[in-house]
C-alpha cells in the first residue's frame, strides 16, 4: 500500500451503534483494466466491481493488513498472460489434464432455462488451459483456465461450462499457508452450498467462553452486540474439516433481521473467532446496501453477490430459515469437531481428508509482479468435485454428483433435484 501502489489507501467503515465493535477496513484498487488487458470493458458494478479487499479485526492495523491482502488476492486472480496458456481441444492434449467433465455442472433443467448462460461442455472444441500442481497426485497437470481466473471472456462455447469465482484464491508470505487458506475456503463454500440447497438441519454448536483461548474469547466477547444473537452450527461435511455456520439475529432491525456466514479451519476455535469478525464486516456491507432502498429478490439470471443476502435479511424472510432456527437438533461441543492431530501437518492433513472422499486438490500459482515484489505468493486452489457457491440462481450447478452424494455420506439421506431449496442463497 502506497500512493503509487496497488492499494493507494484504505477506508475505515463506520460501525453502527449497537453493532459489534470490530475495526473494518476496505482497500480499493481502482480500475484494474488500466493495467490488465484481460479486463478491458471493466465496470464498477455489482459483478465486475467486486474486487475490493475487506478486512475486519480487533484492531485497525490488523484490519488494514487483511484488507490490503484481500485486494492483492482479488487483483491476482484477474491477472493472466495469454502466452502462459495452452489452447487445445481436450482430445488433442498429450499432457496430463483435469477434464472440465469433472467440474461442477448445471443440470439438464438448468441448461434448458432461458436465463441460464452456461452450456454443456464439448471436449471436441478448443479451450484454454493453464498448468497446475496436483497436491493429490503430486504432479503437474493442465486445468481449464476459465475455472482459475476471474472475468475471463470465453473464447469458445466450451468455455461456458462454468464461471470464474474468487473461491480458492489466497495470498500469503508462505506459499503452503496460501494453499491451505485457499483450500479451506473451497471447503467452506462447499459446506455453505450443501447446507442451504438441501436445508440441512445442522447440529447446534455449544461454545463455552471459559474454554476458549484468549484470542477467540476476545472475538466471542466483542462479536455479540447488545441487540444481536448469534447461533452457531456444525456444518462440517464428509470432507472432515471443521466448518462453523452462523446465523446472526437482530429483532430490532427489520431490514437486517438475519444474516448468515461460515468459516472453515482445522482448528475449530479459530473458525469460531473468525466468524464473529466476518459477521461484523458483512453486517456493515449489507446495511450500506439496504440503505439505498428495499432489497427485492434479484433476477434469477443475474450475478448478485450481495443482493440475495440483502433480500433474505429482511424480517419477513425469517420463515425460509426454519431448518436452522426451529425444531430439535443435536448439540455438539467444539471439542467434538475433527481437529488437527498433534504434530500433524495442516496442509497434508487437509489434502488427505479430501482424497479419502475421492476429491483432488489442485493449486495454480497466480503470483503477480506486485505480489512478488513484496514477498507474497498468490494461488488459486481448485477441487473439481466440490460444490461451488453460485451467485446466479439459475446456475447453481445442480447436476454436480457430490451435491446429492455428500448429504447421504453425512447421514442426511440422499436428496434429489426436486427437493432442492427454491430460495436464493443468503450468503454474500
Amino acid at each position: 500500500m502506497s500512493p503509487y501502489g496497488l492499494v493507494s489507501r484504505t477506508t475505515s467503515a463506520p460501525v453502527a451503534d449497537g453493532d459489534p465493535d470490530f475495526a473494518v477496513h476496505v482497500a480499493g484498487i481502482g480500475d484494474p483494466s488500466a493495467v490488465l488487458p484481460g479486463l478491458r470493458g471493466w465496470r464498477a458494478d455489482g459483478d465486475m466491481g467486486n474486487i475490493n479487499g475487506v478486512g475486519s479485526a480487533l484492531g485497525a492495523e490488523h484490519a488494514r493488513l487483511i484488507a490490503v491482502a484481500e485486494a492483492l488476492e482479488r487483483y491476482s486472480v484477474c491477472a493472466w498472460h495469454e502466452d502462459d496458456l495452452v489452447v487445445a481441444a481436450e482430445k488433442e492434449l498429450t499432457d496430463a489434464h483435469v477434464s472440465p467433465a469433472r467440474w461442477p455442472r448445471c443440470s439438464e433443467r438448468e441448461f434448458a432455462r432461458d436465463d441460464c448462460g452456461l452450456v454443456p461442455y464439448d471436449p471436441s472444441v478448443p479451450i484454454r488451459w493453464v498448468r497446475a500442481w496436483s497436491l493429490t497426485r503430486r504432479r503437474t497437470v493442465l486445468v481449464p483456465a476459465v475455472a482459475v481466473y476471474l472475468h475471463m471472456t470465453p473464447q469458445s462455447p466450451s468455455e461456458l461450462f462454468t464461471r470464474g469465482v474468487t473461491t480458492g484464491a489466497a495470498v500469503h508470505s508462505d506459499i503452503r499457508s496460501a494453499v491451505l487458506g485457499g483450500l479451506l475456503e473451497v471447503v467452506e463454500r462447499d459446506a455453505l452450498s450443501l447446507s442451504w440447497l438441501h436445508r440441512l438441519r445442522l447440529p447446534a454448536l455449544a461454545v463455552d467462553p471459559a474454554r476458549l483461548d484468549a484470542t477467540t474469547r476476545a472475538y466471542h466477547a466483542r462479536g455479540t452486540g447488545r441487540h444481536l444473537e448469534v447461533r452457531l452450527f456444525d456444518a462440517t461435511t464428509d470432507f472432515g474439516i471443521p466448518v462453523v455456520y452462523a446465523v446472526q439475529l437482530a429483532e430490532h432491525e427489520e431490514s437486517l433481521a438475519q444474516i448468515v456466514c461460515a468459516t472453515c479451519d482445522l482448528d475449530p476455535q479459530r473458525a469460531v473467532g473468525k466468524i464473529y469478525r466476518e459477521l461484523a464486516a458483512l453486517r456493515i456491507a449489507l446495511r450500506d446496501h439496504v440503505r439505498r432502498g428495499p432489497a427485492g429478490r434479484p433476477d434469477d439470471g443475474t450475478v448478485s453477490v450481495i443482493g440475495s443476502a440483502a433480500y433474505n435479511a429482511s424480517l419477513d424472510r425469517r420463515p425460509v430459515f426454519a431448518h436452522l432456527l426451529e425444531g430439535d437438533r443435536p448439540v455438539r461441543g467444539l471439542d467434538e469437531l475433527p481437529g488437527l492431530p498433534a504434530g500433524a501437518d495442516p496442509l497434508a492433513t487437509a489434502v488427505s481428508r479430501l482424497a479419502a472422499r475421492g476429491a483432488e486438490v489442485l493449486a495454480v500459482d497466480i503470483t503477480t509482479d506486485e505480489a512478488r515484489q513484496v514477498g507474497m505468493h498468490a494461488v488459486k486452489v481448485l477441487v473439481p468435485e466440490a460444490v461451488p457457491l453460485s451467485f446466479i440462481h439459475s446456475e447453481r450447478y445442480l447436476g454436480t454428483p457430490r451435491l446429492y452424494a455428500a448429504p447421504a455420506a453425512m447421514g442426511y439421506g440422499r436428496p434429489d433435484e426436486d427437493s432442492v431449496n427454491p430460495e436464493p442463497q443468503p450468503f454474500a
